[in-house]
């Protein structure tokens, strides 16, 4: 009786701060590319990627972690995901993505998730200004975290994470040298997720509240400067048109704010988030083909998605593609294995 009364009270908690932080959002909303640690809004997995990344209302596999951990409340069985990606090779050719998520339900307590996130653009040579060689080394982004979701009703999943935040940027005693200044070349935080995630009456409509990134400012170590997290709001809804044999059909929309900076108004709010959408159909629990679209017009990122996917036993494999999202020639493929432990 008390575990019911504390859940419901996490409830109203986490409803009353998504609707306060929406509302601050007009006062307080700014874009993506002000705040540090990025590779944070980058979006993992090749299911939810070939679906535009509208999927913290569908929740349903390891990726939750990410996206929503209270989609982990209404998972019941263990899972696994791996996913890896070239990440925009038009930029750096030697730049790669890693997600690794899980989901593991524990009896009578709610499910628990962990992931783990690696960015890095591969090795730099630095040298002065004469070209002598001075270091080697590689620039990389971290995030590993923990997560815990619940039902607290048959109809509503809450859920929680919290992550280590770290960025290397180069060695400090290069940054020292170069600009002669204290060197600031790696920087370390931490960000607290909130979610939830609510079947609705009508059958298959799912609703879903995110925040996302919520922390202190990322510190370098050595000059103390700080940037602040990329800290996000995510409202989505997915809808599940078919869920009999042999066809499965869902559709789903998000709209995403990163609330880093000030803007005057809540139409601008509206207009700078990004807002994607996605359709996902399976024949036969075996096959699936993914299309979305995804806009982001601060970012100029803005076209469709497409991804596919192909299940054996208890592995899913699937690719996703948002190589088209971009105005520069690039190559973006995500491969994901996801495996259950039935």
């Amino acid at each position: 009786m008390l575990r019911r009364r504390l859940m419901k009270q996490l409830f109203v908690a986490i409803i009353t701060v998504a609707l306060t932080t929406l509302l601050w959002a007009g006062a307080s909303f700014g874009t993506a590319s002000q705040a540090g640690a990025i590779f944070l809004t980058i979006f993992p997995g090749a299911r939810p990627s070939g679906m535009g990344a509208a999927f913290s209302s569908i929740a349903d596999d390891a990726t939750a972690p990410f996206y929503n951990p209270a989609g982990l409340g209404f998972q019941d069985v263990t899972a696994i995901s791996l996913m890896h990606s070239n990440w925009l090779t038009g930029l750096y050719p030697d730049m790669y993505y890693e997600y690794f998520g899980l989901a593991h339900p524990v009896k009578g307590l709610g499910v628990i998730g962990a992931n783990i996130i690696y960015l890095t653009t591969g090795e730099t040579q630095a040298t002065d200004v004469f070209g002598t060689p001075l270091a080697r080394f590689r620039t990389f982004d971290l995030s590993a975290g923990v997560s815990y979701g619940v039902e607290i009703r048959e109809d509503i999943s809450i859920g929680f994470g919290l992550k280590f935040i770290y960025s290397y940027l180069a060695p400090g005693w290069l940054i020292a040298y170069l600009y002669n200044e204290p060197g600031g070349g790696a920087g370390s935080s931490w960000g607290a997720d909130a979610g939830i995630l609510y079947r609705t009456p009508l059958r298959g409509l799912y609703l879903s509240t995110v925040l996302q990134n919520f922390g202190p400012d990322l510190r370098y170590l050595e000059a103390g400067d700080t940037d602040p997290l990329p800290r996000t709001l995510r409202i989505g809804a997915s809808y599940r048109l078919l869920e009999e044999e042999p066809n499965w059909l869902i559709v789903s929309g998000e709209i995403i704010s990163v609330l880093v900076g000030v803007t005057s108004s809540f139409n601008e709010t509206f207009r700078d988030a990004w807002k994607c959408g996605g359709v996902e159909y399976t024949y036969n629990d075996f096959l699936s083909a993914r299309v979305g679209y995804f806009n982001d017009e601060n970012g100029v990122r803005k076209g469709p998605t497409f991804g596919g996917g192909i299940k054996f036993r208890d592995f899913q494999f699937d690719l996703g593609v948002d190589s088209e999202l971009y105005e520069f020639d690039t190559e973006n493929y995500r491969f994901s294995v996801n495996y259950s432990f039935r």
